[in-house]
């Protein structure tokens, strides 16, 4: 798949704050997950970190899970976690409205690209630091 976001594959309703779920944010300011949260910050995004070990990111609340998000649509979902987890997270994101969902590399995992693609969610192998334009 296209690693190109140029074009009309994003989703994001452009009426309303665009928000974004960070799955697997880190607390840690040097790991790509907590960048990508601040990044996404910056770009205008309402941004729900996700993490059952975290209670903040970036001065953010940070949810234990999907299902605790205060928000059943999202317009995108970065996913920043291993292979076993992602699959986890594919029947969380199932139970939402998700426009598009970014695996990072390392979570870009080919049995969650083909989980998801199978459950019809549409998944990109993309850096999200990358195309957000964000530094790393």
């Amino acid at each position: 798949m296209s690693t190109d976001l140029s074009d009309k594959s994003c989703r994001i309703r452009p009426t309303v704050k665009p928000t974004v779920a960070v799955i697997g944010a880190s607390t840690d300011p040097e790991k790509f997950s907590f960048k990508a949260v601040k990044a996404f910050v910056e770009s205008g995004f309402e941004v729900y970190p996700v993490n059952p070990n975290a209670t903040e990111v970036a001065g953010l609340k940070c949810y234990p899970t999907i299902g605790d998000l205060p928000v059943g649509t999202l317009d995108r979902v970065v996913l920043y976690v291993t292979g076993t987890v992602g699959m986890q997270v594919l029947d969380e994101l199932a139970q939402l409205a998700v426009g598009e969902i970014w695996a990072s590399p390392g979570a870009d995992d080919p049995a969650v690209l083909a989980k998801a693609r199978k459950m019809r969610l549409p998944i990109y192998q993309v850096c999200s630091l990358d195309q957000l334009g964000a530094k790393h």
